[in-house]
């Protein structure tokens, strides 16, 4: 009988994760997927993810040695993967509901596919809480790279591709600390791969206080920002409000109370967009007159009118008649 599993190599860039990565790698190892690679990238961990590693024996392979941060630990170990499908799994996050049969089974329905895009979820700390993680659509019909452009949220563990097209793009961008994940995507979007959609929860990120992502938004948001720049020349109406509205809530929000947000916000907006497509005139005036923030804040859709910007702006200025 013809073998059917493709071979999938799982990276996991490792660094004083001690306390999550044996939940990390049981989620790999329980699934029994018989044609899997699990390769640990430690970046030279002083707790004991070491010792812990140790007892897996050859179940799965691991180097622990100083690198210059996930990046470089990612880069590093797929240039160690075999030809074949590759991911990468963090080493606090876990995938789920047997994810590489999950993939394996759309690349069988799809053999021409070169990245395949999962669902999947947020979780807090210790694992609770699961809620969804929004992710675009994907598909032969889809134009991806304007996905990419106006939304580009992914579940990063949950995406898998070719190596093939990983090194067609030229690998991963090692200077990148944050949106590494979001560049690459793009880059396969731009370079025309083949995506396909898993319709699977195959992944659960965790997210608290002290991770990456989530101790250092603004940062984040301004690195894919420079991205954005990067590809397209431009920056979406989605990122510049989710960067508008950390800057509010930093500098305004937080010092001056809610009041009157939707002006504020508004304005921070209008700067923003100014400040991240001004070399773009057409696109920079057409953004200036006609893009809106969303109500809650960086969503696509659930845009505020200007008829509702000018009654918060008339409100604003009464209010403001009245205190003097």
């Amino acid at each position: 009988m013809a073998k059917t599993e493709i071979p999938i190599t799982v990276v996991v860039p490792s660094y004083n994760q001690g306390r999550f990565i044996e939940e990390t790698i049981a989620s790999l190892l329980d699934q029994e997927y018989p044609d899997l690679n699990i390769l640990v990238m430690d970046g030279g961990s002083t707790d004991d993810t070491v010792g812990r590693l140790k007892r897996y024996g050859e179940r799965i392979t691991w180097i622990s040695e100083r690198d210059f941060g996930q990046s470089d630990a990612i880069a590093k170990g797929f240039a160690r993967a075999p030809d074949g499908w590759i991911t990468w799994l963090n080493s606090d996050d876990v995938q789920s509901n047997r994810a590489l049969w999950a993939v394996n089974e759309v690349v069988a329905r799809d053999p021409d596919a070169e990245v395949v895009v999962g669902q999947g979820h947020y979780m807090d700390e210790d694992g609770s809480n699961p809620r969804p993680y929004p992710t675009i659509e994907v598909g032969p019909k889809v134009d991806v790279a304007r996905q990419m452009f106006e939304k580009g949220y992914l579940a990063q563990p949950s995406i898998f591709f070719r190596k093939s097209a990983y090194t067609k793009i030229g690998g991963i961008n090692r200077a990148l600390r944050f949106c590494m994940d979001y560049d690459l995507w793009t880059r396969f979007a731009l370079a025309g791969c083949r995506f396909a959609a898993c319709d699977v929860d195959i992944s659960g990120n965790r997210w608290y206080a002290t991770t990456k992502s989530a101790g250092q938004t603004l940062e984040l948001l301004a690195e894919v920002a420079a991205v954005q720049v990067k590809h397209f020349g431009r920056v979406s109406p989605y990122f510049v409000q989710a960067i508008s509205d950390n800057l509010y809530q930093t500098l305004h929000g937080s010092q001056h109370g809610d009041r009157h947000h939707v002006v504020y916000r508004l304005l921070y907006f209008k700067s923003v967009w100014l400040w991240f497509n001004i070399r773009q005139p057409a696109y920079c005036l057409r953004g200036l007159f006609k893009e809106t923030i969303a109500k809650s804040g960086p969503l696509v859709g659930d845009r505020l009118t200007y008829s509702d910007c000018w009654r918060g702006l008339r409100k604003a200025v009464g209010s403001s008649k009245v205190v003097a």
